[in-house]
């Protein structure tokens, strides 16, 4: 599974100094299936949304949806990979995201985002006690093969069970970290270019599947602006995209131009990156299935049948 390979470059997307609030109730956390009234808030809109607004207009039921997608493309609706160590890396990942958790001692150049994502979720729903009682907060396991020792024991155990049971609040903490760090990273930007990017973003999320492409792109690849993401001072995050993307003509939410825009400029950058990548990181292999994953947003409900 190459989506699982990647060296987490969209990692470095999370690492907020603050835990947002979430203002939203969440009701039941199990998966369930989405309908074509999810997103009411967006797809019922006549005009594209400011991206604060967009998420203002999520619902439980949307995070849920969400969640759900998003557990799909990086664990492949497979509980098994919410507790995971990739072959070659010096650190486990957890959730629907693979946010990244460090063992005492590793420090590679990307920003933990598990210790985040715990916090933020464990407001609203209390994670394991051992958890709870671990000080530091450092990944207990010193390595690959003993993490996979520990897989099948308590802790690990009752860490997946937590992590399958809190989709909606994994996603919500995706969501609200997306929101900061647009925000942040477009503040840095020429003011022209700041009304040419929130104009693509708004035309993007003004419909289901756009909102979900913005939300799983940066969870996958990142915003941007990060110079330790860069091949010969390319990027691939979501302003890179956004800037390849050709505007779009049709703004009516029935119409998928504007998501397929995205999907096409987002497949130029991942390729370019993969062109620039140092040869011994064989980054062509990844390819097929950041393609198939992107081409998901096009599909209703590609997480019933991942």
């Amino acid at each position: 599974m190459s989506w699982v390979q990647d060296l987490k470059f969209r990692s470095s997307c999370f690492g907020l100094v603050a835990v947002l609030v979430v203002s939203v109730a969440v009701t039941s956390p199990s998966p369930v299936q989405a309908t074509a009234d999810s997103l009411t808030g967006l797809i019922t809109s006549p005009t594209p949304q400011p991206i604060s607004d967009a998420i203002a207009s999520l619902t439980p039921e949307d995070y849920r949806w969400i969640g759900q997608r998003i557990y799909a493309n990086e664990c492949a609706s497979d509980p098994r990979y919410l507790t995971y160590w990739g072959k070659g890396e010096a650190f486990p990942s957890f959730g629907i995201g693979h946010f990244i958790w460090f063992p005492a001692g590793i420090d590679p150049p990307f920003i933990e985002s598990f210790p985040d994502m715990l916090a933020f979720v464990s407001r609203q729903v209390a994670p394991p006690l051992w958890l709870q009682q671990l000080q530091p907060l450092h990944a207990p396991w010193q390595s690959k093969s003993q993490f996979e020792q520990a897989w099948s024991g308590r802790e690990l155990t009752e860490l997946r069970d937590w992590l399958f049971k809190t989709q909606s609040q994994q996603a919500q903490f995706i969501v609200q970290a997306f929101e900061t760090r647009w925000l942040n990273r477009l503040s840095a930007l020429a003011r022209e270019e700041q009304i040419r990017l929130s104009h693509k973003l708004s035309l993007l999320m003004a419909s289901k599947e756009g909102t979900f492409a913005a939300i799983d792109y940066f969870n996958f690849k990142g915003i941007g602006g990060n110079a330790e993401e860069q091949y010969q001072n390319e990027e691939w995050g979501l302003i890179s995209v956004l800037r390849q993307m050709s505007t779009p003509q049709k703004t009516t939410l029935s119409s998928k131009h504007t998501v397929q825009e995205f999907v096409k400029a987002a497949k130029q950058r991942l390729t370019l990156r993969t062109q620039l990548a140092p040869k011994e990181r064989n980054e062509q292999r990844w390819l097929k299935g950041w393609f198939k994953r992107l081409d998901g947003y096009w599909l209703e409900d590609p997480a019933v049948n991942p």
